[in-house]
């Protein structure tokens, strides 16, 4: 029935403008000037966000600046379609943001900062911390699989992050802000170019520092005399400098340093306890090109991050104790092309991407018996793909079709340990087989406009995603587990399809809405396996689990309601919402027939944001109530593994200080204030038991409610 609702409301989004434009017709055309933003993720060119025929959404510098969030991630979030797991806060060391209900891998949804991908090859993960919000210009959301076009790791589709470029002589910024927890962001930004036309060199350098002394994540009653409070120490740099040199000629240089240090809440012998480490260094270089009618990019980078971990757990006796060291080296490197030409209504477009992730990971027990292991493994990623985007019928009607190969291999695979505190480690020991797999990606997908302000479109696409090196080579601790390596995990294909339509039947009011179902073949899933009674740990591991179907909604509406009264006090007053449903099950597990029919993991059934924003001359604010549906942590929906519904409310207040003349314009100050209501609930749980106590729980705390001030000058 549920699934009857879904697409019927999809449908009646997509039907022609005659049953729904009814007295819109007068104020179609300056509706339809309301969209021209241009976006780049969507055909790796540059276009019209209302000529795509799909579901993309963009987050502008502006908006941003407006959301009440502190990190890149929680920005997201306010998306429909869009699920963001930040388990502890500021302090989280690896966020997880997942599309399209395809589970909280971060491996099948792709991360671009400035068209570069961010995954590693080993785990999938993206490092969210180390992205500055001062550094955005906008954030382009592409939903659905967008294999066709980027091959690997966009099963759910693509988060482009694009960065800053300078465009006058001389331009800058500085920021403070101070907030629950201790927490401290200061940030700087110096920039400028040697003419401010549509040529010329440019720089911009800016730098971050952020520290939070964190909170006890680990509620009450299982708190132990090690627990701590976790913590968060971050630098970090960006440096950019290019050439403009022709308005259609670019060539553009970037490098990050950043340094962080996260605190995971327990200590005890350890000098800073429990902890995890990133250095990364990122180097990217960039040279776009456009002449009579043809326009191209060579994208070279080099991503580098360097690992560590600090891990140690106690029994009810000293000689119980165990510490643990953790190095890996993440690196990955390649490059990105495509070149594409115009011809009459047709935009040819083609590139060739070529991606080596290298895992080389070390861990030592520093502790007897003394045990060692090492894991690492090479992911090649190589794809070529070719696209057309066709206009038809005045530009009524636009068709876009690619095609994209992909080879990928995994090779020097290799695990060795001389550990026996399991027998679960030993086990693994192998130097492992090369493995190679291949697929065809297509995509095609129609949009047409019934008027200028209504259209409707409808899609299919095709992914593929090779399997993770830390999920094939690597067994060791985990959460509170142990994960255990599996050398014999396949690759997982999807087939989407999806409908949408957008309409605006006044210049105040605009609805949205899609409809989509996909099926993902071999799905790759964490199942727990076994139970070490010694180490009282849960043995997890990744498996080709079957298939799982989804099913989902998204619908989105937007208001001014006081755009033509003349109260100018409420005439930039904008409410929103949006809603999604999205059901993900296993329907099809033979290895693990009491899977079928469960929900896939941290995966909401339903959440909804509804707020307002209101700018006026007084105190700019905006409200907004986030909520997020029940959710299970296994694998199975245990009772005893499930995330109750949660709402929060977040608010911002800001100001700047045109009443003190000209200077007092560049200076603003905020107040934020994230779950308002201190609403306190799980954010993770992984419990091996019916009826958790203190030495067999595993359950995470939110942070409560957090408030920050901010001061800001620009100049």
């Amino acid at each position: 029935m549920k699934r009857l609702v879904i697409l019927m409301v999809s449908l009646l989004l997509a039907v022609p403008g005659s049953l729904w434009a009814q007295g819109a017709t007068d104020k179609a055309d300056a509706s339809a000037t309301t969209m021209q933003d241009m976006v780049v993720t969507a055909t790796r060119t540059e276009q019209p966000l209302k000529d795509i025929p799909g579901r993309i959404e963009v987050i502008s510098r502006a908006q941003l600046k407006q959301l009440p969030v502190e990190t890149v991630d929680d920005a997201l979030s306010y998306l429909p379609g869009v699920h963001v797991e930040r388990t502890y806060g500021m302090t989280t060391h690896s966020a997880t943001v997942s599309l399209r209900g395809m589970g909280n891998q971060q491996g099948r949804t792709l991360v671009l900062v400035d068209g570069v991908p961010q995954n590693t090859s080993d785990t999938g993960s993206v490092t969210w911390n180390r992205l500055n919000l001062e550094d955005v210009e906008r954030i382009e959301v592409l939903k659905g699989p967008a294999g066709a076009l980027y091959g690997d790791n966009s099963m759910g589709g693509v988060i482009n992050i694009i960065t800053v470029k300078p465009t006058k002589y001389f331009e800058g910024s500085t920021s403070a802000s101070y907030g629950t927890d201790a927490d401290w962001q200061l940030r700087g930004v110096a920039a400028g170019r040697t003419s401010e036309d549509k040529t010329g060199v440019y720089a911009r350098v800016s730098a971050w520092s952020h520290t939070n002394r964190g909170y006890t994540e680990v509620p009450y009653q299982q708190q132990t005399m090690w627990s701590r409070k976790s913590f968060l120490d971050e630098k970090a740099i960006n440096n950019k400098i290019g050439w403009d040199l022709t308005p259609t000629n670019n060539l553009e240089f970037q490098y990050t340093h950043d340094e962080q240090t996260i605190g995971e809440g327990k200590q005890i012998f350890a000098y800073l306890g429990q902890q995890r480490g990133y250095t990364t260094d990122d180097w990217q270089g960039k040279f776009t090109f456009g002449y009579e009618g043809w326009s191209g990019l060579v994208n070279v980078y080099l991503n580098d991050i360097h690992y560590d971990r600090v891990n140690e757990s106690i029994g009810n006796t000293l000689a119980s104790y165990s510490r643990t060291d953790s190095t890996v080296e993440r690196t990955n490197y390649g490059f990105l092309t495509n070149i594409s030409r115009v011809w009459g209504p047709n935009t040819f477009t083609a590139g060739v991407d070529y991606k080596d992730g290298i895992m080389d990971g070390n861990d030592y027990t520093r502790t007897a018996p003394w045990v060692f292991a090492t894991d690492c493994g090479r992911l090649r990623n190589v794809g070529v793909f070719g696209q057309d985007q066709i206009r038809l019928f005045d530009e009524k009607l636009i068709f876009l079709g690619g095609l994209r190969y992909d080879n990928a291999t995994t090779y020097d695979g290799y695990y060795a340990t001389n550990g026996n505190r399991s027998p679960y480690f030993a086990k693994y020991n192998a130097q492992y087989e090369d493995h190679t797999w291949d697929d065809l990606s297509p995509r095609i997908s129609a949009k047409y406009f019934f008027m200028p302000n209504l259209s409707a479109y409808a899609s299919y696409g095709h992914a593929f995603r090779a399997p993770l090196l830390d999920d094939m080579y690597r067994t060791g601790y985990q959460m509170r587990s142990i994960k255990m390596s599996n050398p014999s995990l396949g690759p997982e294909r999807s087939d989407s399809f999806e409908i949408g339509s957008d309409y605006q039947p006044v210049d105040n009011l605009k609805l949205s809405g899609s409809g989509y179902y996909s099926q993902v073949y071999d799905y790759m899933g964490t199942v727990t396996v076994g139970y070490d009674s010694t180490l009282r740990y849960n043995l997890m591991q990744v498996q080709n689990i079957g298939t799982v179907h989804i099913w989902g909604m998204e619908l989105a509406a937007e208001y001014d309601p006081f755009k033509f009264m003349d109260i100018d006090l409420l005439k930039k007053m904008t409410l929103f919402a949006n809603y999604t449903y999205n059901e993900s099950r296993v329907v099809d597990s033979s290895e693990r027939p009491d899977l079928n029919g469960k929900l896939v993991p941290y995966v909401p059934l339903h959440s909804f944001n509804v707020g307002y924003t209101w700018l006026n001359r007084f105190i700019n604010n905006r409200v907004a109530l986030q909520y997020i549906g029940t959710t299970y942590a296994d694998e199975t929906n245990t009772s005893y593994n499930k995330i109750d519904p949660h709402a929060i409310i977040n608010a911002k207040l800001w100001r700047n200080f045109d009443f003190l003349g000209k200077y007092g314009e560049n200076v603003t100050m905020s107040f934020t204030v994230e779950n308002l209501l201190d609403s306190r609930y799980f954010t993770a749980r992984n419990n091996s038991v019916s009826s958790p106590t203190s030495v067999n729980a595993n359950e995470t705390l939110n942070v409560g409610r957090t408030m920050y001030l901010e001061m800001s000058c620009k100049f």
